[in-house]
């Protein structure tokens, strides 16, 4: 191992570069509702006086604002700002401000823990205080303070450590601090260890919005104006990662922008039970599939573009679409149909911005690797372009025993899928948009990552980072985070692709069975067998009603769409709102999948062999074709010669259309017909109706006693003519002379 090397010159000037955006508050995005305290609210970084803190009632509070430089070698000093916030209960009068070293040497991480959580006064020596008194701080009120430290007074012999600092606030002859707050001071004078490799896993996901999918195009533009827009979450996690070495997660529904069609579902008729009319009831009215307006679709291609450039050229990997829950899925039925299609349209993103992204990475939310979920997981990935997953991220503490010191990121399951361990501590110090500064996590972070390093600081090995996937980050704070990290230069940072290959001197460990069974921070599942079964069925429904209309693939995007939302992990942090969408969206498969059907109607069946017409509805917006139509007597009374063939119906609301089928009536009574439809593989669509029809067949016998009958009359006639001899018409003379007769009459009375 080398001594002082020329790196040190350059590192103190990096880290003091890096540091001036820690030594202002940071700045904040602004966002519709719940501005966090302490951050300015603008879309771009921008410098405040102090972070807000709320002040305590009894206790003066320290918040760093700034340690500069980032790294200590004993050859210069270091600058400490922040603020005090005097207590409720009175001002702070002739206050100091001390910096006081730690008495033991921080050699495991548990260390760091036990110092953090200590109160009361440090034990330890005062290495640095403010040069004088602060002014006077009413009560409730902040004001800014330095202090000034002589690197060479927290000077240890080791070529790196981490140094546990406490910041105290003192009121003027006062032997007990009236306030404190710990934190850590990074030192390393020579490299004597191998860096570790360190990687960040950002996940870029939709937030739990039920407004995202409402029908009401304002509702509908606005949530996801707050999803993706300028000032959102995801724009923040973008901008704050720009330039670094973090790796995006990144879920192919964020970059859709709402459904191109979001629509109403159509009103089903209103039919009674039992039906009492001989002729079908009116269909209701059905409301169309409504896109967006030209100004709310402008709005989401802009949104999207502007994503998709921000995206184009950054380190990423494509999650499943919608960002499906694989650790629920895989736990409970690993074969659904519905994720796994879900898994494998992770592809869609390289698709949307145009380069290729992979998409071979599966993310567990819960970190966990129970056994079975390894298979369960190769399973939901094996329909994908890839047939299989490159690697699992999950949670070191899954895969790690008891062990002295931190395993290598760099892991392999038992049936040899590689896995990468992701660190909780430090996953949890990524800094948070809810901090009023990110010194104290970037200082605890720098402090760790020693810790960790001096475990086995001959030892090649490798470390990730995991956000959460609710991850809320300030873009400024995390962007010098991540300047910080990769500036220590214990720390060499890669991109999590690298962590899939060994690297020399750091190969993949096996994983190992937990003391004790791993616990997870990701709130409980909102998806379990029979939901995941409902949502197979619900879209083997729509397939199958998309197959007999003319535009089936418009169909199924519109009523399919919402339908893959239900299987995403994020609704885990919103479960009621899961449960409001699955209600609506499954209504709107009812509706939208009844919409076709048969009109029920009385019949009265007068012959033995005809005809019965039967009237088929179309209530959606889309033409059907190649339907077919299921007739089934219920009572042997009545025969159906042959099924009707294939049917074809105008779109709807009310497009209809009449089918004559062919049947044999045995005898008189009651015989109702169920009647269904079907696509052409005879998959069922809508529900079954019945038809009532009372049969009266009329046979042959029938026939021939009525022309027996009329005979008789015929014959009955003519009889009655010849007994009764000539007819009057015979009787009467020569109607000429008559005629004349009548005329000379007529001609004399005149006269």
């Amino acid at each position: 191992m080398t001594s002082t090397r020329p790196w040190r010159a350059a590192l103190r000037s990096v880290a003091l570069t890096t540091l001036l955006g820690l030594t202002i508050a940071p700045a904040a995005q602004s966002l519709p509702a719940e501005p966090d305290a302490g951050l300015a609210a603008s879309s771009t970084s921008r410098a405040a006086s102090a972070p807000t803190v709320e002040a305590d009632d009894e206790r003066a509070l320290i918040t760093l604002t700034g340690v500069s430089p980032t790294v200590l070698d004993g050859r210069g000093d270091t600058r400490i700002t922040g603020t005090v916030t005097a207590p409720m209960s009175g001002p702070l009068v002739g206050a100091r401000v001390d910096l006081v070293l730690g008495s033991r040497p921080l050699t495991v991480r548990t260390d760091i823990d036990r110092w953090v959580k200590d109160r009361g006064p440090a034990s330890g020596r005062v290495a640095a205080q403010t040069s004088q008194p602060l002014p006077e701080v009413p009560a409730g009120q902040t004001a800014p303070f330095t202090v000034d430290l002589e690197e060479w007074r927290v000077a240890t012999d080791g070529a790196f450590a981490a140094l546990p600092v406490a910041v105290e606030v003192y009121q003027r002859g006062a032997s007990t601090p009236i306030g404190t707050t710990r934190t850590f001071l990074a030192w390393n004078t020579r490299v004597e260890f191998e860096p570790l490799q360190i990687a960040l896993a950002v996940p870029v996901t939709l937030d739990p919005d039920v407004k995202l999918f409402s029908r009401d195009e304002d509702d509908r533009d606005e949530a996801w104006g707050r999803a993706i827009g300028p000032g959102s979450r995801v724009d923040r996690i973008i901008e704050g990662t720009e330039g670094s070495f973090a790796t995006l997660g990144v879920d192919p529904s964020v970059l859709v922008a709402g459904p191109g069609e979001l629509a109403d579902p159509p009103t089903p008729t209103d039919t009674p039970a039992t039906p009492d009319t001989a002729t079908p009831t009116s269909p209701g009215d059905m409301p169309t599939p409504t896109a967006g307006s030209t100004g709310s679709a402008a709005a989401d291609r802009t949104r999207v573009d502007r994503l998709a450039d921000a995206l184009r050229g950054r380190n990423l990997f494509a999650l499943p679409y919608a960002d499906a829950d694989v650790a629920a899925t895989g736990d409970v039925d690993p074969g659904n149909s519905v994720v796994r299609d879900l898994v494998a349209r992770a592809a869609t993103v390289g698709d949307r911005i145009g380069e290729p992204v992979r998409g071979d990475i599966a993310w567990p939310v819960d970190g966990l690797l129970p056994a079975g979920r390894e298979s369960a997981i190769q399973s939901l990935y094996s329909t994908s372009s890839t047939r299989e997953a490159a690697a699992i991220i999950v949670g070191q503490p899954a895969i790690t025993a008891d062990s002295p010191y931190t395993p290598t990121a760099r892991r392999v399951a038992a049936e040899g899928t590689r896995l990468i361990g992701a660190d909780p501590r430090l996953s949890a110090l990524l800094p948070k948009r809810s901090d009023p500064t990110a010194v104290l996590a970037t200082q605890r972070f720098l402090a760790e990552t020693l810790v960790l390093l001096g475990e086995r600081p001959g030892t090649a090995r490798s470390v990730l980072l995991a956000a959460p996937r609710n991850y809320n980050p300030d873009p400024a704070t995390l962007s010098a985070f991540l300047r910080v990290t990769a500036s220590a230069p214990w720390l060499e940072t890669v991109e999590v692709e690298t962590l899939l290959a060994d690297a020399a001197g750091d190969r993949a460990m096996p994983q190992e069975t937990p003391a004790k069974p791993a616990r997870t921070a990701a709130p409980k599942p909102t998806l379990s067998r029979l939901r995941l079964e409902q949502l197979a069925g619900q879209r083997h429904t729509l397939d199958a009603v998309a197959t007999v209309l003319k535009d089936g693939a418009a169909f199924e995007r519109t009523y399919g769409e919402l339908l893959d939302e239900l299987a995403s992990v994020r609704w885990r942090f919103g479960a009621p709102a899961w449960s409001a969408l699955n209600n609506s969206v499954s209504a709107d498969v009812r509706d939208a999948t009844s919409a076709i059907r048969v009109v029920p109607r009385r019949v009265n069946f007068l012959a033995e062999n005809g005809t019965l017409r039967i009237t088929v509805q179309n209530g959606l917006t889309y033409a059907v074709e190649n339907l077919r139509l299921v007739v089934a007597p219920t009572n042997p009374r009545l025969q159906v010669l042959e099924q009707p063939g294939p049917v074809s119906i105008a779109a709807g609301p009310d497009a209809r259309r009449n089918i004559n089928v062919p049947v044999h009536a045995v005898a008189a009574g009651r015989a109702d017909i169920i009647a269904y439809l079907t696509t052409a593989d005879g998959t069922r669509i809508g529900s079954q109706a019945v038809i009532p029809v009372s049969a009266n067949p009329l046979d042959s016998t029938f026939y021939w006693i009525g022309g027996v009958l009329a005979g008789l009359v015929l014959l009955a006639g003519v009889i009655r003519a010849v007994v009764k001899g000539k007819s009057r018409i015979e009787e009467i003379g020569d109607l000429d002379t008559i005629a004349k007769r009548d005329e000379a009459a007529q001609h004399r009375n005149a006269r």
